[in-house]
């Protein structure tokens, strides 16, 4: 059997990226970038005289706002039948603070209006803080304000939610309303989202487990995480994530670890936002997407950092490219997935325009993409000037074009090119694993020259 041998390259390999950020350096540096010779702004500083309307404090439970506590009983941690509706942006429902607290808070219901301000504290529907454990269960917690999160953990907390409605709406926004200018208030713009308020945020060394639950976001962002100072985990199973308006489902900021099993995601923008030396891992997820499935990219960085994904037995729409990676390395793993885009095209890269940018070292480790099992059809599009593309394909049948990409296929793999593409060959790839109608070419590099005729009256032009 005729083949075509590939050229022997492996790409660079990756670097440790040791990216430790305290949030006060992160703070520093994006008013540097934003906000240069001005009053520093510091968007994760709440009230200071914010209260909740029970705290639960090293392991003692009390009413702190008993003017937005509607019903509700305590029994040493364990806080039930729980009504609070809260019009000032300062209320809360129930603050988690300490080590010895481990707050069980079960068949509550939270409203909260208002303007909010910062991220966690006791403005928060629930919030832990400072190691503290907890658990809610049979919750429904609504948000209605910018910055009024439903829950929050933090410095090193737990938090388990159980059979719950978490719902952020946020401040009105769009056309006819009066835009926000305070500065972090809202995603910046080069997130491709809009709106004001996140239904749940994990940070700072924090846990965060959902389970059986729906959480919902009419504007930014439902599942988040931010600030994680070296480790942050977030976990969601059977749960509904869904985004009305515009924003993303979840976001795996640097050192975070994000895990989602058997969930559905139906959001008006990203399922996902990975930035930076992060990990996702989706199994049994179903993902429709308004916008793509994954946006991807690394601001404020070094240039060593790599973001992984692993996709398994998942179903993934996306109204536009399936993935867009911006100026990012790259480590993204697809097993026995269906994907989709109504593009047409599964992954763009490009160089991202955003000024906190990530700039690349002098031997980056690339974008990196492997597919197992899986049945493509869409583009591969490589537009990013600054890193190479890589290709593995193991036991994949694809239909669409490849522009620019590094490609290594296993014998059971096959490539079917229904437009000129143009490929870097790493391995050896028989003739009859490749094939393109009359009029395509596949423009190959390889270990020699030729020319070849496909089964369907296409042609393979390889060049050294």
């Amino acid at each position: 059997m005729e083949k075509v041998d590939g050229k022997k390259i492996n790409g660079n390999q990756q670097e440790h990226a040791q990216i430790y950020l305290k949030i006060a350096d992160l703070v520093t540096t994006v008013n540097s970038i934003m906000n240069p010779g001005g009053p520093v702004f510091d968007w994760f500083a709440g009230y200071e005289d914010a209260k909740a309307a029970i705290e639960v404090r090293d392991g003692k439970a009390q009413v702190i706002n008993k003017d937005i506590l509607m019903s509700g009983k305590i029994d040493g941690q364990h806080i039930s039948n729980l009504k609070v509706v809260g019009y000032d942006g300062r209320d809360g429902g129930v603050y988690c603070d300490g080590e010895k607290t481990d707050a069980v808070i079960e068949n509550a219901y939270i409203t909260l209006e208002g303007v909010g301000k910062g991220l966690g504290g006791p403005d928060t529907g629930v919030s832990a803080r400072n190691g503290a454990t907890v658990t809610i269960k049979n919750a429904v917690i609504n948000g209605y304000g910018k910055s009024r999160f439903c829950t929050t953990a933090e410095t090193g907390s737990k938090l388990y939610v159980y059979d719950s409605v978490l719902w952020s709406h946020g401040q009105p926004w769009g056309d006819g309303f009066e835009p926000i200018t305070e500065p972090m208030a809202t995603p910046p713009a080069t997130l491709l989202i809009e709106g004001n308020s996140r239904a749940h945020c994990t940070m700072t060394n924090s846990y965060s487990y959902f389970y059986d639950s729906k959480i919902i976001c009419d504007g930014w962002g439902a599942l988040s995480t931010e600030g994680a100072e070296g480790f942050l985990y977030l976990e969601a199973n059977d749960c509904d994530i869904i985004v009305t308006k515009r924003g993303y489902g979840t976001y795996a900021d640097p050192d975070c670890h994000v895990y989602f099993n058997r969930c559905n995601f139906d959001v008006a923008d990203m399922s996902i936002l990975l930035a930076g030396k992060s990990d996702a891992h989706f199994d049994e997820c179903e993902c429709e997407n308004g916008s793509y499935f994954a946006l991807i990219h690394n601001v404020n960085g070094t240039p060593e950092e790599v973001g992984e994904m692993e996709v398994k037995n998942s179903r993934l729409h996306a109204c536009k490219e399936l993935m867009l990676c911006r100026s990012e390395n790259t480590d993204l793993r697809f097993y026995r997935t269906e994907m989709a885009s109504d593009l047409g095209i599964l992954l763009r890269s490009e160089v991202n325009d955003d000024p906190c940018r990530t700039a690349p070292s002098d031997h980056p480790f690339g974008i990196r993409v492997a597919f197992e099992e899986c049945k493509l059809e869409g583009d591969f599009i490589h537009e990013d000037t600054e890193r190479d593309m890589f290709l593995d394909f193991c036991r994949v049948h694809m239909t669409g074009a490849i522009h620019g990409a590094h490609l290594n296929m296993d014998v059971r793999s096959f490539w079917f090119a229904d437009a000129d593409s143009e490929v870097t060959f790493t391995g050896e790839v028989f003739l009859n694993q490749i094939d393109a109608p009359k009029g395509v070419t596949i423009h190959a590099a390889g270990t020699q020259t030729g020319e070849y005729e496909l089964f369907s009256g296409g042609k393979l032009v390889v060049t050294e």
